[in-house]
Formats: structure tokens, sequence, C-alpha cells
């Protein structure tokens, strides 16, 4: 069964951070321009003369059109991209429902053996000092207590080594969203426009909402599943920051 605490973390995170604005991430803002104009695009080319019968009827100047037309978008494209959010996040609670509710396993990753390593064991050894697991009393058991610990410390020093490197990226994140707020956007032209007649319209919308729904929850699933790094690049990644630990902790005089 899946328990609770896991269940949520399988759940999508949306973070903003004006902290970290540059000109490479200056293009999210206009992200939800893209399901904005799915829609609103295709609503005007169904129903033009709706759409002129409004403007004249507010009194709208040219570029008070294209002002309001900008707003619409946008805005419209917010509205979807939430829409998203909340369809991707019952997705992940819906999935991880569905294993626990049908007795699949929960993934375990197979680090047993790498985990037994001498090598690794002596490189963690220097890195965790006094937390480094004790020898098990004699006479040993078939599977010795500290193999246990060395697998749990084996888990938790990869992320200690990737902690810098998000499972997902909130960019790619929020990119998938706002593609599947444009899938829900063809879906409704497909079902209100003319577009009814195109297959292929609700086929690449489908593939677009279920691929990016249920992503999230794929991408934690793999990182429950399978190790982050090789064994040897996981021991090249602690060497390195043993040594980068022993730098900042000798005195600037003996350097």
């Amino acid at each position: 069964m899946v328990s609770y605490p896991v269940r949520m973390s399988m759940l999508p995170e949306v973070h903003v951070n004006f902290d970290q604005l540059t000109f490479e991430r200056v293009y999210q803002i206009f992200l939800p321009l893209i399901p904005g104009c799915t829609l609103v695009g295709g609503l005007l080319m169904a129903h033009p003369q709706g759409t002129s019968a409004l403007a004249a009827a507010l009194g709208l100047g040219r570029y008070a059109r294209i002002g309001a037309l900008i707003c619409c978008v946008y805005v419209v494209g917010l509205i979807l991209y939430g829409f998203g959010v909340v369809i991707t996040s019952y997705c992940s609670m819906l999935l991880a429902w569905l294993f626990g509710k049908i007795k699949i396993p929960f993934p375990e990753r197979q680090n047993q053996v790498p985990s037994k390593s001498t090598i690794w064991r002596r490189v963690a050894s220097e890195f965790l000092g006094t937390l480094t697991p004790l020898p098990p009393s004699p006479p040993l058991p078939p599977i010795a207590g500290n193999d246990v610990e060395w697998q749990d410390f084996y888990n938790v020093l990869q992320d200690y080594v990737l902690r810098r490197s998000p499972i997902l990226h909130n960019e790619l994140l929020l990119l998938f969203t706002n593609l599947q707020a444009a899938g829900w956007a063809l879906t409704y032209l497909f079902w209100r426009t003319a577009l009814r007649g195109h297959w292929s319209v609700i086929l690449v919308s489908i593939i677009l909402i279920l691929f990016t729904a249920s992503f999230p929850f794929g991408v934690n699933f793999v990182y429950w599943k399978y190790d982050r790094l090789t064994p040897w690049d996981f021991t090249a990644r602690l060497i390195n920051e043993i040594k980068i630990h022993e730098k900042s902790s000798t005195p600037a005089s003996q350097i």
C-alpha cells in the first residue's frame, strides 16, 4: 500500500522564484500565451462576425482592440494553466491510489550490491565520520544489520551529492503544464467548432494531456525505482565532496 506521505511526494510542485529572474527565464512569463492563443485564436477564426460585432458595440479603437485581445489571451492562458495544474495533481493522486489499490509493490532501488562495495564504503566512511554504521556483532546474520544501514546511506548520500539537481526541473514542469493547457484548448475547440471533423486534433490533444498529466508521477516513480547515478560516478562525486570539505576546512595559512 502506498502511504499518504509518499503519495504527497509524487504530486507536482510549482514554484515561483523572482530572485533568479534572468534573460533565459523571461520566456516563462509568455508561456501562458501558448494555450491562450490556441483557444482564443481558434474561437476568433470560428466566429469572426461575433468578434467584430462585440468590438463595435464596445466602441474600441484599433489599439484598444489589440490591447484587449492580448490581455484576454493571457488571462485565458493563465486559467487553462491553472486547470492543467489541478488535473496533473489529481492524476498523480489517482495513479498513486491505483498502485496501492491493485497491490503493486512499491518501487525499491536494487542497489544492495553497490552499497556493499568496499571502495564505496571506505569513501562513504570518510565522508560520514562518526555517522558511519557500526559493524555488526558476531555471529553475523545472513543479512547483516549494517548492510541495511549502508543501503539507506547509499540512497541518502546520492541525493546529497545531487542536491542542486532537482528530480523534476520547475522549468520543464511549467512548459509541460502549459502544453497540457493547450491540449485542453484544442479539446474544447474540437467539440465546439468545425474542428470536430478532424480526428487528428483530438488525437494530438489526448497525447498532450495524458503525457503531460502523468509525467510528474512517472518522474517520481523512476526516482524511487532507479539510482540517479552509476556506482562509479557516485563514488567520484563523493570523493569530490570530501576534497571540497577538506579544502574549506584548511586554514588559509596552510594553503
